[in-house]
């Protein structure tokens, strides 16, 4: 018995996605935002930090710094992957904060935050705190 690579003609292949921007991210990174009494805006961040994640965090992060806060802090206690393309949203954010004259700061305390950090040499760019 075989059956077709295809699909029948009229049926839809359930076996790949029809476009590759349905990929499900609820699952990989969520996002929560709060602002405190003085306007200091914390974006937490948990999940995977990647490059299909990493353009999620931006735009949040860029609709913040918009707003112009008093200040902005990324908490990334709840990141168990940051990648390259993670990274290079902390530092765009950081440019972008520096030019609106907004402070930056980012919650890390995990080492899975920290290390990539430290081997890229970034971690001198940030003000990071352990707790929020």
């Amino acid at each position: 018995m075989t059956s077709p690579d295809s699909p029948a003609e009229g049926s839809r292949d359930v076996s790949a996605p029809a476009d590759s921007n349905d990929a499900p991210f609820d699952d990989v990174i969520t996002l929560s935002t709060s602002t405190d009494g003085d306007g200091t805006v914390t974006v937490t961040v948990v999940g995977e930090v990647d490059t299909f994640t990493a353009p999620v965090l931006r735009a949040s992060l860029d609709t913040q710094l918009e707003q112009q806060p008093t200040a902005l802090v990324i908490d990334l206690c709840g990141v168990q992957f940051l990648g390259s393309a993670g990274l290079a949203v902390l530092v765009e954010t950081q440019k972008s904060a520096r030019s609106r004259d907004v402070g930056l700061r980012l919650v890390a305390n995990t080492r899975a935050v920290t290390r990539p950090l430290e081997v890229t040499g970034l971690i001198d760019l940030f003000t990071i705190a352990e707790k929020a």
